[in-house]
């Protein structure tokens, strides 16, 4: 029991930091799984942030363009990826660039 803690301590230690919510980390709460658990840390549970980690699903399951760029709006995914990166630099668009739809 107290290896899988450990192994999920690791795992929460190698965990990216997340830059636009800097109070919520992912990390900590696997950190605080494996110190309060009553029962121990499940085999499954490991497993599960292990695959999440390593992209599994995303390579599993691969998602179709059709998803990532429908018809009636397929720029939205590129903005909003777009303005979480940008969220993450510090970056803002003026009121102009909001009202306007402008997107740099």
């Amino acid at each position: 029991m107290a290896t899988r803690a450990n192994t999920l301590r690791q795992l929460a230690k190698n965990w990216p930091k997340d830059p636009v919510r800097p109070n919520l980390q992912f990390g900590e709460l696997l950190n605080y799984v494996a110190e309060n658990s009553p029962e121990g840390v499940p085999a499954r549970g490991i497993s599960a942030v292990k695959a999440l980690q390593s992209n599994h699903l995303m390579k599993k399951y691969p998602i179709s363009p059709r998803t990532t760029k429908p018809a009636s709006f397929p720029h939205h995914y590129d903005r909003l990826v777009l303005g979480y990166e940008n969220a993450t630099k510090g970056k803002t668009r003026s009121w102009f660039q909001i009202i306007f739809g402008i997107y740099k």
